[in-house]
């Protein structure tokens, strides 16, 4: 029988809010982007033409990894009477997240004068560990 590490929700809640509170630099977390595996697929238009180095983006971004890299540690550690409300807890921060990955203006000043359609997909490139 798999023995459980009974954690208390609202401190891992609280010790990822400290983690949001205190963010580094906009070069660590382009970085530390970059190492997540986050890709983005154009669906129409041509993303070329924007700023995908946006700071703000590149903070969001950053902000979902982490938010994901907390799930897969802590959700299976927790009793499972907690696991559903750390689960509502973490989808209303993901959607909050997701809400301002969608208000982020990525127009270049070139285009700012320009309404070109653009539709693009961001997500997480999932490697799966082979095993022998």
């Amino acid at each position: 029988m798999k023995k459980q590490n009974n954690k208390d929700i609202l401190q891992v809640l609280a010790n990822f809010k400290k983690i949001l509170d205190h963010k580094p630099d906009a070069l660590h977390m382009y970085n530390e982007v970059l190492m997540m595996k986050f890709k983005i697929k154009p669906l129409q238009g041509d993303i070329s033409l924007f700023n995908v180095k946006n700071n703000r983006l590149i903070e969001v971004l950053w902000s979902l990894g982490k938010l994901d890299e907390l799930f897969q540690k802590e959700y299976r550690q927790l009793p499972s009477s907690e696991q559903k409300i750390f689960f509502r807890a973490f989808n209303e921060m993901h959607n909050r997240l997701q809400g301002e990955l969608n208000e982020i203006n990525l127009k270049t000043e070139q285009l700012s004068n320009l309404s070109p359609v653009v539709e693009m997909e961001i997500f997480k490139e999932n490697l799966q560990k082979k095993t022998n």
